[in-house]
């Protein structure tokens, strides 16, 4: 994975960002490509496409366009969420302003799609049609996860459907991609979009859980962003199917609370006194989360999807490929990492 990242952080650094013009519009650009991440998106796509008998140079604009366009996803779900950090560092709005962020993020998205379509001519057709598909489900995904805020309750099927399509499917293309530049066929390519679904499902509820119990030096975002925003991530849509009544009866009022905060104009002065009683309320959601137990059933779900993922890649005709056991060892690291 290393050879591929490193790979990938040269062909982001060949972008040249740092001295194109106009400033306003590629300073941000370049800042948040620079806040460095995983990469795992582009690894993913550079491993297939060595599993399908390519060479991983050959898929690199490919693997830097879904490093591209994952960032703009995370640059305006900042903005709509209106996130302090990313990273361990300042968002882009708060750094160089709403309008740059809303901006940069749009050439973002422009230059993903320059680098996609850097192929060869046989292959574009799939490669747009592919792409189109997952960056407009990824757009539906975030809708849905705007929507859920304003819901007292959501049900585990329709949490699964909303990451399935916000955070899965990008996983899933990427291997899907990277298996079609190295010459899989439609078959194994479509399987391959499955290993990384299932992988990416897992890769969000560890991400869910994160959010709560991860060490916010490693984790790079503040601590309990779900719980202030109130949102419907795996913790709180499985504490509201596996608890007690008067456990239930107590995180419905508690979030209704938080829902009240986030709601409500705050004098200057009243600021402090607020958010004081705002950590008071995260702090009895996660005592709940506690008592009800989520660790263990958080491990049971991940465990399962991951055993899925591992039955998918058995199926195809790359299972016996020298590297599917490093990408099952890597979606088993993605599913239990802790930063």
């Amino acid at each position: 994975m290393n050879r591929y990242r490193a790979l990938v952080d040269q062909g982001l650094k060949e972008l040249d960002w740092s001295t194109a013009q106009p400033a306003g519009l590629y300073a941000p650009m370049d800042y948040f490509m620079g806040l460095g991440g995983k990469r795992l998106r582009p690894a993913l796509c550079l491993m297939a496409c060595e599993m399908a008998g390519g060479e991983a140079e050959s898929a690199l604009p490919q693997a830097l366009a879904l490093e591209v366009f994952h960032n703009f996803t995370l640059l305006h779900d900042d903005v709509m969420d209106e996130s302090p950090l990313r990273r361990g560092q300042p968002t882009v709005h708060l750094r160089y302003g709403l309008n740059a962020a809303i901006l940069s993020g749009d050439a973002l998205l422009i230059e993903a799609y320059r680098l996609m379509v850097q192929a060869k001519p046989e292959l574009m057709p799939d490669l747009v049609k592919e792409f189109n598909r997952v960056a407009l489900q990824v757009c539906q995904g975030q809708q849905m996860d705007m929507d859920f805020q304003n819901r007292e309750e959501v049900s585990l099927s329709e949490y699964r459907e909303m990451i399935g399509l916000k955070t899965a499917v990008l996983l899933g293309s990427s291997l899907k991609i990277g298996a079609m530049m190295g010459g899989a066929s439609a078959t194994d390519a479509q399987a391959m979009f499955r290993v990384g679904y299932l992988t990416g499902l897992a890769f969000q509820v560890q991400d869910d859980w994160l959010d709560v119990y991860g060490d916010p030096k490693r984790f790079g975002k503040q601590i309990a962003g779900d719980i202030k925003a109130c949102k419907h991530n795996f913790l709180r849509v499985t504490a509201m199917q596996e608890a007690t009544h008067e456990q239930m009866k107590h995180l419905i009022s508690t979030f209704a609370r938080l829902r009240t905060y986030l709601d409500q104009e705050k004098d200057e002065g009243d600021v402090q006194a607020l958010e004081a009683q705002r950590q008071e309320w995260v702090d009895d959601t996660t005592g709940c989360y506690n008592e009800i137990g989520l660790k263990q059933k958080v491990q049971q779900y991940k465990a399962g999807l991951i055993q899925d993922a591992r039955y998918a890649l058995s199926r195809t005709g790359l299972n016996d490929a020298p590297l599917a056991s490093d990408l099952m060892d890597y979606a088993e690291y993605l599913a239990n990492r802790l930063e």
